[in-house]
């Protein structure tokens, strides 16, 4: 028994030392994953610019949210009559001559590079941009800024006030950014939070500062970028084999002379020389050490999508999102949805017609909708496959005959999910359509019509003669019948 707990003891001693040894090496700054991955340990707005100007799976990761959002046009609407309000032609005129639609697509995009962004809005006041925007007649230009030109200067600081701790002024740079580069009105100006819009995207504790859309999937972009420049490099030199130069073994006392061998192989590597000229030495190919780097790649782009709960074909592009399953697309779509009508509507699109309504360039109005098209709506294809498989569906009731288990009433409605005013309207239609339409003859039903029609009128015919006879009948039946006795 004292045996047993011994080593029941030093088992648990050599389990706990183990644990202790794998704690200080994780713990140990040398021997950090993040530091051994080449991860850093901050990132900066300046980073992640630089990783979507030069990485394209960056770039998508950054704007397939802001893409698939605005890829339909919202529907602004004063009321839900027919014909167009004052405000809604004017709200029109504005899309269409300053492309607002455009530039509120542009700054959903940059603001997700940083932890924000805003929209500029130019107006004709005559006022500066540092003091509050008034009363204005003309929307004179709108420009995007991300954050890494733009700084927020000073927030409200009243503990009463609705704006309490949000920005009262901004200062932007137009100067050279990641994605203005070469500007052509490099300036600084300060400007009141009544010309701006902000735009933060991914907000959590903050109402101001969003999360950066590429925050959570940095490191996988990082080991993307690490596998497609390590696997270029590796292609580069694994491409053209290396060569090992060995003395042969009958030249006694030979010695190798790099710079004559160096020469032959620039000739060889460099020229269109196609043989090494050497001797007492031989040469042999090196097997290159060339590895496929597409497995590692699509598990980083999976781990990507599934980070940002994308469904990886659609993440992938147009030609894999078209093989996407239902289920995915369905999925995607109420995401979208979601962003559209809990975030584009009331935080971007409503502060910025609110602003134009606020100092005269819309009318004003008491109410206005925001109404996004529905996305799973059906296309031309689901409609002309739709039809096609209730055709076959109906073809089927029809042919099989199984109306007497279900009627044609309780089909369409329940089973092919029309409306009960729409299977009702059909349904007299069809009858109206039967009592007037003369269903043609089978070339068998014809012949057999024209057998019984025939013998018909020699029956008819029969029984005329039979009806013309005289009483005791014909000259030759009463001879017979005196011939015989009986």
């Amino acid at each position: 028994m004292i045996t047993n707990l011994k080593q029941l003891a030093l088992r648990i001693n050599k389990s706990l030392y183990r644990s202790e040894v794998m704690r200080s090496m994780l713990a140990d700054g040398d021997r950090s994953i993040d530091s051994e991955c080449g991860y850093p340990n901050s990132i900066t707005v300046e980073d992640y610019s630089k990783m979507i100007a030069r990485n394209g799976l960056a770039a998508r990761a950054n704007n397939i949210l802001p893409s698939e959002a605005w890829s339909v046009t919202p529907i602004i609407k004063e009321n839900k009559e027919a014909d167009s309000t004052d405000f809604e032609k004017k709200w029109e005129e504005l899309v269409r001559e300053k492309d607002v639609y455009n530039y509120l697509y542009r700054a959903d995009v940059l603001s997700g590079i940083g932890s924000y962004g805003v929209l500029l809005i130019g107006v004709n006041d005559g006022k500066k941009l540092e003091q509050p925007l008034t009363a204005a007649s003309e929307l004179l230009y709108l420009k995007p800024f991300s954050q890494l030109s733009v700084k927020v200067a000073d927030t409200e600081k009243n503990t009463s006030s609705p704006r309490f701790s949000k920005p009262t002024f901004y200062d932007i740079s137009t100067n050279g950014t990641a994605e203005d580069p070469n500007p052509t009105d490099g300036i600084n100006i300060k400007v009141h939070w009544t010309r701006l819009v902000h735009v933060a995207d991914n907000r959590h504790s903050s109402d101001i500062f969003g999360v950066p859309r590429l925050q959570t999937v940095y490191n996988y972009l990082l080991d993307i970028k690490k596998i497609l420049g390590g696997s270029g490099e590796m292609f580069w030199k694994g491409g053209f084999p290396g060569y090992s130069f060995e003395v042969n073994n009958d030249a006694d006392g030979a010695d190798l002379d790099p710079e004559s061998i160096k020469e032959e192989m620039e000739l060889y590597s460099n020229g269109l020389q196609r043989y090494l000229a050497i001797s007492g030495v031989s040469a042999k190919s090196l097997a290159p050490q060339v590895a496929d780097p597409e497995n590692h790649i699509t598990s980083n782009v999976k781990a990507i999508a599934m980070a940002m709960g994308i469904p990886y074909r659609i993440f992938l592009g147009t030609e894999e999102a078209k093989l996407a399953s239902s289920q995915d697309k369905s999925t995607w779509n109420t995401r979208i949805r979601k962003r559209q009508e809990g975030y584009l509507s009331p935080l971007v699109l409503r502060p910025f017609i609110n602003r134009l309504i606020e100092v005269g360039i819309l009318p004003e109005v008491k109410f206005f909708t925001i109404e996004w098209p529905d996305l799973n709506s059906p296309t031309d294809e689901d409609r002309a496959q739709i039809a096609k498989l209730r055709t076959e569906a109906l073809g089927d009731y029809v042919q099989r005959d199984v109306s007497m288990i279900l009627s044609p009433k309780q089909f369409l409605h329940q089973i092919m999910d029309m409306d009960i005013e729409l299977v009702d309207s059909i349904l007299a239609e069809s009858e109206d359509s039967q009592a007037h339409i003369e269903i043609p003859m089978t070339e068998s039903e014809t012949k057999q019509l024209e057998i019984q029609e025939k013998a018909a009128t020699q029956k008819a015919q029969a029984m005329q003669k039979k009806e013309k006879a005289p009483p005791g009948g014909s000259a030759a039946t009463r001879r017979s019948e005196a011939k015989d006795p009986k």
